[in-house]
């Protein structure tokens, strides 16, 4: 079968499990928005999530043998991209974030504000799982996956996660914060 006529990732995926290179290369063009996306995310580094990337995709194709077809192919790649992530902080020292609460922006660029906050003051596992809920609109199940927990433990990550983030923008006035909302970059009303 040629690659190209395939029109879903598990066929792609079976055709690179058996070591078409452009059956990957298909892969790679359709994922590699969203995962630099997610490292962009992590890292805050353009150059760093370039290189992030890379690396995702070059360890996916060695450790193809390992992926299973019959599951969704994202989830995996970002459990790898996650990972390649988590090695690089391992090797550079994280710059502190300064307060990013005392001067809220203008609505237009609230999400971005709120990702940073998001990101100066979450736990690595907190921020990837608002990541992949609001960002990548992932399942509890995949978001998971990619974390290595239960779903229940996501449900009470991403519930922990909005909680201390309503009170680290608004002090200590509770607000209540949906599990679902319409849009995935509105995290907060």
């Amino acid at each position: 079968m040629n690659p190209s006529d395939a029109s879903d990732d598990a066929t792609l995926a079976r055709l690179a499990r058996e070591g078409s290179m452009d059956a990957f290369s298909l892969l790679v063009g359709r994922h590699h928005t969203r995962v630099f996306a997610f490292l962009l995310a992590l890292t805050r580094h353009r150059q760093d999530a370039e290189d992030l990337t890379q690396e995702t995709f070059l360890r996916a194709w060695n450790k193809f043998h390992r992926y299973n077809p019959d599951l969704p192919l994202l989830p995996w790649l970002f459990t790898i991209a996650r990972r390649q992530s988590i090695s690089a902080l391992r090797r550079k020292r994280p710059i502190p974030a300064e307060d990013l609460t005392t001067n809220e922006p203008e609505p237009a660029n609230r999400a971005l504000w709120l990702w940073e906050i998001a990101k100066a003051h979450l736990t690595p596992d907190a921020y990837g799982a608002l990541w992949l809920h609001y960002r990548e609109e992932l399942s509890l199940k995949e978001i998971a996956a990619v974390l290595g927990k239960r779903e229940g433990a996501i449900k009470v990550i991403l519930h922990r996660a909005r909680k201390s983030l309503a009170e680290k923008i608004h002090g200590t006035r509770s607000i209540d914060i949906p599990d679902s909302l319409p849009e995935p970059q509105r995290m907060f009303p």
